[in-house]
């Protein structure tokens, strides 16, 4: 089965131009490299002791292996942290009888500022069935600050905090008022109409309970009292909770004109006896009871009128 090496590694056997544009330089360092070079022991070297903070550098890595042996160098996706990698290039395999020699060179860069930095890189051996790693000796750069540039303590204690206009998040708001009106949508579409027949039976007990206590005050007042005016006054309070209840004009009504919406015998006698009195400026023993009929008259018509609602509310008419 042949082999694929990683994407990460650089097959260095090839026959590229090795001196495109290193110089005298590089082969001195590169010489220096090889005299050092152990069969089996990769040699890292940066090529200046000192480097600056955003200025290119080079870093050299040299191994002598047996002719017969693929080696691999990392290439420019290796992770060199805390160095970021710009370039590479590399050179021609030189096999004399201490072995194969085989050499990379990368163009690195730094954004650290602590002073020192060590540094090495692995050379990967081709094995029966997977790579094996042997590292370089470390190296250590000294990293120099660039004139100008402060510590990082001193530029916070320097930084003042800057008070931000406070801006209107329109994004947030209208999302909210999409939701609210979709929500809103919903619980009236799925709930509108029970909703609207329960306030009305609500409203309905509201007023029913303020005419029973209006006119059972004038109830007791008139039988307290005696005057005819009082009574007049609860025959006033009944018609109004009637109009309202029936959506009939009760308040103009005479007693024929009220008992012909209102068949009810009791009724009629009881209007009659009332107006007698208020109209008679006369007593009667019955005035009590005339006005409970009346009351009973208007319980009727609410419990009917709640019942419609009701009903109403359950056929979903």
């Amino acid at each position: 089965m042949q082999f694929v090496p990683p994407h990460s590694y650089l097959v260095v056997r090839t026959t590229r131009a090795p001196w495109r544009r290193w110089g005298l330089l590089l082969l001195g360092v590169l010489g220096a490299l090889t005299s050092r070079a152990q069969l089996g022991q990769p040699q890292g070297q940066f090529l200046t002791d000192t480097v600056e903070v955003g200025k290119p550098f080079w870093y050299a890595l040299s191994f002598r292996h047996r002719p017969d042996q693929e080696v691999f160098f990392p290439d420019t996706t290796y992770h060199f942290a805390p160095f970021e990698v710009l370039e590479q290039d590399y050179f021609l395999t030189r096999t004399d009888s201490s072995g194969s020699l085989d050499s990379t060179i990368y163009k690195l860069v730094i954004f650290e500022v602590a002073p020192l930095q060590p540094f090495t890189l692995p050379v990967f051996l081709l094995a029966e069935n997977d790579c094996t790693q042997v590292l370089a000796p470390v190296d250590t750069v000294f990293v120099r600050r660039m004139a100008g540039v402060a510590e990082a303590d001193s530029l916070r204690r320097e930084v003042a905090v800057l008070p931000l206009r406070r801006q209107f998040n329109y994004s947030i708001f209208f999302g909210v008022v999409g939701v609210l009106g979709t929500l809103s949508f919903g619980i009236y579409w799925l709930f509108g109409r029970s909703i609207a027949r329960q306030w009305q039976v609500f409203l309905l007990q509201r007023r029913h309970s303020d005419f029973l206590r209006n006119f059972n005050r004038l109830n007791r007042s008139t039988r307290e009292s005696g005057r005819t005016s009082e009574a007049e006054k609860a025959v006033i309070v009944w018609k109004k909770y009637l109009e309202r209840l029936e959506q009939k004009p009760f308040a103009t009504y005479t007693t024929r004109e009220i008992v012909d919406n209102i068949p009810d015998e009791a009724l009629e006698k009881a209007l009659r006896d009332i107006d007698g009195i208020i109209y008679g400026q006369g007593k009667s023993k019955n005035i009590e009871m005339s006005l409970q009929v009346l009351r009973s008259v208007a319980l009727r018509a609410y419990r009917q009128r709640r019942r419609e609602i009701t009903m109403i509310d359950k056929t979903g008419v």
